[in-house]
Formats: C-alpha cells, sequence, structure tokens
C-alpha cells in the first residue's frame, strides 16, 4: 500500500497521552491511518512515498468545528446588529433559510466546507437543517468529515416569536424523516459521515417530539446535536413555559446523557451544571458566536467550571450568519482571550486546553474519540499542517502560545482527511473554488432579496 510522509515537521503537536511535542518530527500514513509517529530520523523513507515537506511547520491532530451550519453560509451577515435572540432567530436566521432551494443548500454547504478546509479543519459536527441531504453531498465532494442532522421544529408558535411559514411540521413527520435521514446516512463516505438527531432549539419542540427523540437516538445508536442556554432570552421564554430552564427540561425528559452535544450553553445555574458532569453531557462553545450578537456567554458562562468537573468541551464556529466566519482557531483565541477578560486572571484557561478543545476534547464530543483527535499510530490520519514561517508566528519560543495567541486558520497549509490530501499547500483540491464564489454570488443576491432581507444588510454609508 502506497505510503505519505511528513517529513521535518519543525512542531510535531500529538496531544496523545503525554501531550508529546516533537522536534523534527515525522509521521507515516499507509490509507486513512497513522501507521508511524517519532523523529524524521527514526523514519525510514521509501522511494514510492509521496513526501510531504513538514519543515517550516506544526503538525496538529485533525482540527474539529463542533458548531457549523452550513446551509447558512449565503446569508452571510443577514444576523448583524439583530437587537435580540428571537429577532436573529426568527425574524433573520430562519427566514433566510426557509426561502433556500436545494440548489441554494448545496453551494452553502460546499461554500462553508471550502472555508472550514482553508481555517485547516478536517471535521464538523452541524446542528441541523432541512438541507442535511445536500451538506451530504458537499461532504462527499469535499472530502471533510462530519457530522449531519435535520432540523425537527413541530411548534409554529412559541414564546419567542412564530417561525416562518413551512419551517416546522407535524411531529409525526418530524421524527419520521429525521429518522431516515439518519438510517441513510449515518456510516457513509466510508465512515468519514455521522448522522445524529438534531432538537435545534428546545423551545420550538414539544415535550413529546424530544423524548421520542430520545428514544430514537437510542435505537440507532448515535447523538443529538441542539442549542440550549443561548442566551437570555431562550432562557427566559423556557422558564415562561415550562417553568425551569433547558437542561432541567432535558434532564426531566430523559435527553441529558453521554451522547448529547450541547451548543453554546452559556446561561447555566451551579445546580445545573452537576447535571451535566453527572450525565456526561457534551459542550460545545462559540465565542465569536457570543461576541458578536452579544450573547453574554463568556461573561455569564462557566466554561472553567465545566473543565473542572472533568467535561469535555470543544469549540464551534456556528455560522456566517452567526459568527459570520467559520475558523476554529480564531476560536479558541477567543475563549481564551475572553475569559481572561472576564475572570480578570491570565491562567483561567491556558492555551495547551484551547488545543485539546480544538482536537481531543472536539472528538469527545462527537464521540470519535477512539479513531481520532491525536497523532498517534493506529488512529485516523486526520491531519493539520499549519505554515509557521510566516511574521505573525516568529519568532517561536512556544509554539502552543503562539498557535492560540498568534495565529489563525489562515496559516493552514496542508490538510489531510482519511488519508486523502484536501488541501496541500494552500490550495485546496477537491473543490473548485473560482466556480463555487461566481455561483455564491449569484444565488446569495437572489435569496436575500426573497427573504427580504436586503435593506438588513445593506451598510448604512451609501454605496454608489
Amino acid at each position: 500500500m502506497a505510503r505519505t510522509v511528513i517529513t521535518n515537521i519543525d512542531y510535531l503537536v500529538t496531544v496523545d497521552p503525554g501531550r508529546r511535542i516533537i522536534r523534527d518530527g515525522a509521521l507515516v500514513i499507509q490509507g486513512d491511518r497513522i501507521t508511524a509517529v517519532g523523529k524524521t530520523a527514526e523514519i525510514k523513507v521509501q522511494a514510492s512515498d509521496d513526501i510531504i515537506e513538514g519543515r517550516g511547520k506544526l503538525a496538529l491532530p485533525g482540527v474539529f468545528d463542533t458548531h457549523v451550519h452550513n446551509a447558512q453560509q449565503l446569508g452571510r451577515s443577514c444576523g448583524d446588529e439583530a437587537w435580540s435572540g428571537p429577532e436573529r432567530l426568527f425574524r433573520r436566521l430562519w427566514v433566510v433559510e426557509a426561502h433556500m432551494d436545494k440548489g441554494d443548500a448545496l453551494c452553502a454547504a460546499r461554500l462553508a466546507q471550502v472555508e472550514m478546509i482553508r481555517a485547516g479543519t478536517t471535521c464538523f459536527a452541524d446542528p441541523g437543517s432541512y438541507f442535511a441531504a445536500e451538506t451530504a453531498q458537499a461532504a462527499k465532494e469535499s472530502g471533510m468529515r462530519g457530522m449531519i442532522a435535520r432540523t425537527v421544529f413541530d411548534m409554529g408558535t412559541t414564546v419567542m416569536g412564530n417561525l416562518p411559514k413551512g419551517f416546522f411540521e407535524p411531529t409525526e413527520d418530524a421524527l419520521a424523516r429525521a429518522d431516515e435521514m439518519v438510517a441513510e446516512f449515518d456510516g457513509s463516505l466510508d465512515g468519514r459521515l455521522k448522522a445524529w438527531f438534531s432538537m435545534r432549539v428546545p423551545v420550538a419542540c414539544s415535550d413529546d417530539l424530544l423524548r421520542r427523540l430520545c428514544k430514537l437516538a437510542e435505537k440507532r445508536g448515535v447523538g443529538i446535536i441542539g442549542h440550549a442556554c443561548e442566551n437570555r432570552d431562550e432562557v427566559i421564554a423556557s422558564h415562561l413555559k415550562y417553568g425551569m430552564g433547558d437542561i432541567a427540561r432535558l434532564e426531566k425528559l430523559g435527553l441529558l446523557a453521554p451522547n448529547l452535544l450541547l451548543l453554546h450553553m452559556g446561561w447555566i445555574d451551579p445546580k445545573e451544571l452537576h447535571m451535566l458532569q453527572k450525565r456526561d453531557v457534551k459542550i460545545s462553545l462559540a465565542p465569536s458566536a457570543s461576541m458578536h450578537q452579544a450573547m453574554g456567554n463568556i461573561s455569564h458562562g462557566k466554561a472553567p467550571e465545566m473543565l473542572e468537573l472533568g467535561l469535555a468541551l470543544s469549540l464551534g464556529s456556528d455560522s456566517a450568519m452567526s459568527s459570520n466566519y467559520l475558523d476554529a482557531i480564531r476560536q479558541a483565541f477567543l475563549i481564551v482571550g475572553g475569559l481572561h477578560e472576564a475572570r480578570l486572571d491570565p491562567k483561567v484557561l491556558r492555551p495547551e486546553v484551547a488545543v485539546e478543545m480544538l482536537t481531543i476534547g472536539g472528538a469527545r464530543c462527537m464521540l470519535w474519540d477512539k479513531d481520532l483527535g491525536s497523532l498517534e499510530v493506529g488512529k485516523k490520519a486526520d491531519i493539520t499542517l499549519l505554515d509557521t514561517m510566516r511574521p505573525e508566528w516568529q519568532p517561536v519560543h512556544n509554539p502552543i502560545a503562539n498557535l492560540i495567541y498568534c495565529a489563525h486558520g489562515g496559516c493552514a497549509d496542508t490538510v489531510i482527511v482519511d488519508g486523502k490530501v484536501l488541501m496541500r499547500g494552500g490550495k485546496v483540491l477537491t473543490l473548485n473554488e473560482h466556480d463555487l464564489y461566481e455561483e455564491a454570488a449569484d444565488r446569495a443576491k437572489s435569496l436575500i432579496k426573497r427573504a427580504g432581507l436586503e435593506d438588513t444588510v445593506a451598510s448604512i454609508w451609501p454605496m454608489h
């Protein structure tokens, strides 16, 4: 079997149990697995090997972005300066999705995945849309690893507002279609794709739907992903409707479990923290979305406490309509810097912990840590190579500090998933960027016009 060998890596960040950083390191890939990790001098190169030069590079386990709405990519900026959570969701984001067709969704997913590949991301978790099949098709083309889900809303009227026409379904239909999607796509693309159930936003899901969703996930042996405790508006809405917050409600309904991945999670109390710990619930934080949308998830959040309790934490970019970019490495700086500021403590979250959130933490959150999240023999060959020969990296006294405090996803040079090279030397090999950008521009213009948001996205400065 042909091998790919990455040699002369300046800093090989293994994130293995010993958390080793190997200088002048090397990796050997055969098929979809890593077969050797060590010093370059220890690796015997064969004439038939495909050699990737690692000099001037830092190697990481493939980067996870555990909160990405692929379908929202064409609505970039549509969530800007929304005055509340209900305004953003009910009158902006979901309106855009409600006006999309399958062609829009496929284009959006391709564009989202190009952006992620260019940011060094190898694996994403999508919390759901009505276009799971189109997201799967884009993953087939791009070569990325990921998880998809289908939205299940069965409440058109909520305390927060009314959902767009056609953006919710009868309970039976929603469950049946989600179950069909999971049965079709889970484990597809040679195991690169997972399919989970989505509860999207609990306030628009009935108790009956959530209970039955939980049973379906148990039956299929998959996870559930959804937003919770996202902002003050949603917490208030949950208390007004159910007399309790999201976490207490999910506990009552039986959803809190190790296969549940909750997103944002900024507005929780100490009692809810212990519920999460008891059930080993997984968490994805999206600091850029919180900052952009004024959610308060960093100033009110409990990330350091979650880490102390042993919860699995990861990072997500959310969407082009919420944080406005898909770059997990930038998220790492924001969660570290944001918590330093909020807690007035420059050691409350160390850069090494942020690297864990990008890698092994992401793998744990997606129930993939047996195969992913570290550079070890036998694990899947998902690898991110970052170019350190850039002004923002130099000089390098501490590569982990530079990675979190100085770098960004644009430093990504090479991205490998399942042993296949998706980007090399900064060139994406799996998707045609030029044609994609032209199509996206045309589709986005038409979509925003149909959604009636042309004035919403316009600059307050005149454009002539």
